[in-house]
């Protein structure tokens, strides 16, 4: 069963980034009003107030792309993850990225909150602190399947939008950290994988996320 479980999420993970590749190079600037998206057309977990509420609130801005950055070390467990000169709490490299391939508020303030996750997650390689009981462990790991099917039902309906989960885990030593950590959630949740979730509205944990972020005032972005 751990087995078909860890499939199943690597399988969202991978599936919703295929098209990273092919556009991880192009520069992009957020702009206030760039091409109309609704929830006529695709439903967003975030309006775009909410999203740079939460990007003031991370001290998040195209006016202050972290320079010079780098690739995170994952020689030890201390250097998991990475370079964060701007001490916002987000690492340098993933920063630059959102900043850079996203035009919408919205979808970089969904990859401050996905990321939040993924650190929770390979902070159980250093401690378990925050993750004490089963219910804790079963609801990071239906979070992490949420947001993977989140960002594939945005996909059909928005081609443009890439998955910033491989740009998140970008090297073979944060994969195999984020399986190891996977597996330590599996030890943890133990008979209760029988609960795991498939959310029918996997997006709406977005804005559950987005509800734990302390508001801010607006950045000039």
């Amino acid at each position: 069963m751990k087995k078909v479980v860890t499939i199943t999420l690597l399988f969202f993970s991978y599936f919703s980034a295929l098209t990273v590749k092919a556009e991880e190079n192009i520069p992009r600037v957020i702009k206030l009003s760039p091409e109309k998206i609704t929830q006529h057309n695709v439903d967003l977990p975030l309006n775009q107030f909410r999203a740079l509420e939460i990007l003031a609130e991370k001290n998040v801005s195209s006016h202050q792309v972290p320079r010079p950055y780098a690739m995170p070390n994952t020689a030890n467990h201390n250097e998991l993850f990475g370079l964060d000169l701007n001490q916002n709490g987000i690492r340098d490299d993933y920063e630059r990225m959102l900043l850079t391939s996203y035009q919408r508020s919205e979808y970089v303030a969904m990859g401050i909150l996905a990321a939040e996750r993924w650190d929770t997650l390979l902070r159980l390689l250093h401690s378990q602190d925050q993750i004490k009981t089963r219910f804790q462990a079963l609801e990071l790991f239906n979070d992490n399947i949420a947001i993977n099917q989140c960002y594939y039902s945005l996909q059909k309906k928005d081609k443009s939008l890439i998955s910033p989960v491989l740009s998140y885990f970008n090297n073979d030593k944060l994969l195999e950290a984020k399986y190891q950590a996977e597996l330590l959630l599996l030890d943890i949740i133990g008979d209760d994988q029988t609960n795991f979730t498939f959310h029918q509205q996997p997006c709406k944990r977005f804005a559950d996320f987005a509800k734990s972020v302390k508001k801010g005032k607006l950045a000039a972005l």
